[in-house]
């Protein structure tokens, strides 16, 4: 698509899309004067602070320094690119973007992103209709008859079966124009060493793996009784392909998402029948794990639904040292990204498909009552079967791992006012109480245990190796913008009145802040293309979030001062720039002369000049050169 046709169809979206209503559908909006006001979904917002401003089809957050468009929005919310919230909004508009730049014969690549989705689309239907329709398929629907999947629940989540055979797909592909290597990129297939290629699922239960929009993005194929070979897994998840990345989704969040938001939280699970089970007796903000931990990649994605999760663990003693190895790293991430997290241990050799068929959603969800933090989870994990008054080694060791997993929990840095902090000090307050120790003695050896473990990284071979050879550079602060850099984006942002003086007066160099000059640089070429440098054009001429969110706070506030003289701001602002430039170069003068670096007749020169500026500062007249 050209960059004209690219900026048409963001302006028919925009036009399209009430951003109200658009922002509403997340989060609870209430009018407050000509403006919309919610609770920001980012952070813990006590009282409403974030504004949805429908004149200028823009929203911000100023706590969190978050504003933008449309576009924007559905980017943040969504954990999408731009490309991808471009094309779910062109959906909801009903404006099409198909590109305008083909030529007319010119083919589709069949490995754009629409096509690998319109292939996983394909196949799950094929796997869908399958199971219900072939006589191959009765041991898929008895195994699901005898586990109470209902047929509903088959629907709903989309479950197939892939024939006990090594090229029923590829067959099905080649009669519906489908490439083998297109099946074989979204992992349908794989390609034999000696040539050729081989249906990956065979004999298998089909459970669909959908992204949070509903999109068919992988499978996982449980193997059935009747078909297992020698080394056949149990269970076997689509590969990591352009659509899939196992560590980063949750099975059935796209039924989920609408559960979760009423209940205020989402349950975690380990197999795709317990959520199936979980949803199908009413429980509906259950998702699992895709045969992998819960872990990092998994926070972005929870976080845009809710701060609250449940790990639920089956009954048996693998799973719960699985979690229990892993519990520290666990704590320490969610903390940081203020997530609360707490445990469900089910009764010993349960999990969560066997207590809702066998007990009933209402057993289930008073089990769910007894959750506890996951810190304390971890607290009677080291602590179970150690009795009062038992042997100081066995009560030390205890002691030693509780603190060991409190010194990753609470962040490097953080305040004695922050939740973390708080609740840390609480576990210190109950473990006191309940080993007999002195709160100082713990916080002693909290402190302690840290140092030891910083030292630890610092000292390692590793550390002094990743040291010396590849230096990992900082993050780059971002620059804080000036006074000066904001007074002249919101004169821009006024109209087109000032920019041939501005472009005659001003130059990019002048802008200190890198996305203040972008924005100016841009404002600047689209004047000499012959349009005026609008909030809205601006807006519609990029994608960049932190241009966005820089342009709606500088709009947000450029529209407070719209009584005010523009020609007198812009002039100020002249005379800002002059100043600013007569400082540093009595910086400049002071520092050569302080250094030796001028001889005696420069250093007279710049000592006539310094005192000539000072004098006509102290006149009030401003210096007239550069």
């Amino acid at each position: 698509m050209s960059l004209s046709s690219l900026q048409d169809a963001k302006e028919q979206i925009r036009q399209a899309i009430d951003i109200v209503d658009l922002i509403g559908g997340y989060i609870a909006l209430r009018r407050q004067g000509r403006s919309f006001v919610g609770l920001c979904p980012w952070h813990d917002d006590a009282k409403p602070s974030f504004t949805v401003n429908p004149d200028r089809q823009s929203f911000k957050c100023w706590p969190c320094d978050v504003g933008g468009d449309i576009f924007t929005f559905v980017m943040r919310a969504e954990g999408m690119e731009f490309r991808e919230a471009l094309e779910m909004l062109a959906d909801r508009a009903g404006v099409s973007l198909a590109p305008a730049n083909r030529l007319e014969n010119q083919a589709d690549n069949p490995f754009e992103r629409r096509n690998l989705l319109k292939a996983m689309a394909w196949a799950e239907e094929q796997f869908h209709q399958c199971l219900l329709r072939s006589p191959g398929a009765e041991p898929a629907r008895r195994y699901l008859a005898d586990r109470g999947v209902n047929e509903e629940s088959i629907a709903a989540f989309h479950i197939g079966f892939s024939p006990n055979e090594w090229d029923w797909m590829l067959k099905r592909g080649a009669t519906a124009n489908w490439q083998p290597a297109v099946l074989e990129r979204v992992g349908l297939i794989g390609k034999r060493e000696a040539g050729g290629y081989y249906d990956r699922f065979r004999g298998r239960l089909m459970f669909s793996i959908r992204d949070s929009r509903a999109r068919t993005i992988a499978f996982g194929g449980r193997v059935l009784p009747e078909f297992k070979r020698d080394n056949d897994a149990k269970y076997v998840n689509s590969p990591e392909t352009p659509l899939f990345n196992k560590s980063s989704e949750l099975y059935a969040l796209d039924l989920a998402r609408d559960a979760i938001a009423k209940e205020g939280g989402v349950l975690v699970m380990e197999g795709y029948t317990d959520v199936i089970m979980a949803h199908q007796h009413g429980v509906k903000h259950a998702v699992a794990v895709l045969g992998t931990a819960l872990g990092e990649k998994h926070v972005p994605l929870i976080r845009r639904f809710t701060d609250k999760i449940t790990l639920v663990l089956d009954g048996d003693a693998a799973g719960q040292n699985r979690t229990l190895d892993i519990l520290d790293n666990l704590l320490a991430l969610f903390v940081a990204h203020e997530v609360e997290l707490k445990i469900l241990s089910l009764p010993e050799g349960a999990d969560p498909c066997d207590v809702i068929r066998s007990h009933g959603s209402d057993e289930f969800r008073r089990l769910l009552t007894q959750s506890v933090d996951a810190l304390e989870h971890k607290i009677n994990a080291v602590t179970k079967g150690l009795a009062p008054g038992a042997a100081p080694h066995q009560s030390a060791q205890a002691v030693e791992a509780i603190l060991a997993t409190l010194a990753k929990m609470l962040p490097t840095g953080a305040s004695a006012s922050s939740t973390a902090f708080v609740r840390e000090q609480q576990m210190l307050v109950q473990i006191a109480r309940r080993f007999g120790l002195a709160e100082e003695t713990l916080r002693t050896r909290l402190k302690a245990v840290r140092q030891a473990a910083a030292s630890l990284v610092r000292s390692t071979p590793l550390g002094r190796n990743a040291e010396q050879s590849t230096p990992v550079a900082p993050k780059p602060v971002p620059q804080k913008l000036s006074a000066w850099d904001r007074e002249l984006l919101e004169i821009v942002l006024c109209g087109g009145d000032l920019m041939d003086a501005l472009l005659e007066q001003i130059h990019e160099e002048d802008v200190e802040h890198p996305i203040a000059r972008q924005i100016y640089a841009m404002a600047a070429e689209m004047y000499h293309d012959g349009v005026t440098p609008t909030f809205a054009s601006l807006m519609n001429a990029t994608e960049d979030s932190a241009v966005k969110n820089l342009l709606v706070g500088c709009d947000e506030v450029g529209q407070l001062k719209l009584n005010a003289d523009v020609q007198k701001r812009f002039s100020d602002l002249l005379a800002d720039r002059e100043r600013r430039h007569t400082e540093a170069r009595h910086r400049m003068t002071v520092a050569e002369l302080k250094t030796n670096q001028l001889d005696s007749e420069q250093a007279d020169r710049a000592l006539v000049a310094l005192f000539n500026d000072l004098k006509r500062r102290q006149a009030g007249s401003t210096p007239t050169d550069g």
